[in-house]
């Protein structure tokens, strides 16, 4: 009768492979940053963040601290054509620059009651507007062609559908980009869901009347468009800064006190007729600027991705209780 013992062996010796398989492969995730089906949450909870300037940031990872350069456990970031684990020391080590994202992440993720995981898609244009009556601005505040739209502008201007013929260039470009980061972790398994919209843009659009005086009808519509691409129509929150904080403001931005009140009167708790239901603004007063007074320093960004991370998780709080009062 044969024996049991050479089975039991080879089980023995499968097991052990498929352990260290598994070790091997996860220990070159981590190396990577690479996030890997087998370690994933059932869903991928993705977050859109988009504007110019001050959202491609002007912070510099060399003058992280110790504490900050550390990685960002649970925080992901598609860069090229896939995400990476959010590692703001390699970033100082390629003395690359940063914006408002390692705040945000930072904050999200370790302050998140359940710890969850973030997936960031980032997209930043400097100095672009978002109202469809702009093309091709200059330092000088030109390239205002409006108020109608048209077609092949160089907008952020998401159109009023996805065949508007319209949509700005810059928007299809953000389209691509959040489409190929989505289908990225589709292709691993994930089941991604956008879970909020952070906005950082408005300089371009105060050097006109006409797309201040409207800005907020225009956060209105991108947050509708956005919705529509990607969330199946869902509404989720969006989360943006209110732009040039500083006094006296710079003689080319010559609506700047127009577009700071449609900012101020878009929050959904303004109690103005311009307020946006799930639309949450951050105040900027106090956080640091450069010496050109337009953009965040290292400490503002910081600063301002961390008032982000802190108002999306009120934004969803508050969602969650507004789910639960309609049961």
């Amino acid at each position: 009768m044969p024996t049991r013992a050479p089975y039991r062996l080879v089980m023995a010796c499968f097991t052990l492979f498929a352990t260290l398989a598994s070790a091997t492969g996860q220990a070159a995730a981590q190396a990577t940053g690479t996030p890997r089906v087998g370690d994933r949450p059932v869903v991928a909870r993705v977050y859109i963040l988009s504007g110019q300037s001050n959202m491609a940031g002007s912070g510099q990872a060399k003058e992280l601290s110790r504490d900050w350069l550390r990685p960002i456990k649970g925080a992901f970031i598609y860069r090229a054509s896939d995400f990476e684990a959010m590692d703001p020391g390699k970033l100082a080590a390629q003395k690359k620059r940063f914006g408002p994202e390692i705040g945000f992440a930072h904050y999200l993720v370790n302050n998140h009651p359940e710890k969850r995981h973030a997936f960031i898609v980032k997209f930043a244009l400097s100095g672009q507007p978002l109202d469809a009556g702009w093309t091709k601005p200059t330092a000088n505040g030109g390239g205002w062609v409006g108020p109608e739209p048209g077609p092949n502008r160089t907008t952020f201007y998401p159109g009023t559908s996805p065949k508007d013929p319209n949509i700005g260039l810059h928007y299809q470009r953000l389209h691509k980009q959040v489409a190929d980061a989505m289908k990225s972790l589709k292709d691993k398994g994930y089941t991604p869901q956008i879970q909020g919209i952070v906005w950082m843009q408005g300089e371009a659009d105060a050097k006109h009347e006409t797309s201040a005086g409207r800005y907020d009808r225009s956060l209105s519509l991108l947050k509708s468009r956005l919705e529509e691409d990607f969330a199946g129509g869902k509404d989720v929150p969006f989360v943006f800064g209110q732009v040039l904080p500083h006094e006296p403001g710079l003689p080319r931005f010559t609506a700047r006190g127009l577009i700071r009140q449609r900012m101020a009167d878009a929050d959904w708790n303004s109690g103005t007729k311009h307020a946006i239901d799930n639309v949450w603004m951050v105040p900027t007063e106090g956080m640091e600027l450069l010496k050109d007074t337009v953009h965040y320093s290292t400490k503002g960004q910081l600063g301002l991705g961390q008032a982000f991370g802190a108002k999306m998780l009120e934004a969803h709080r508050w969602s969650e209780k507004h789910a639960e009062d309609n049961e």
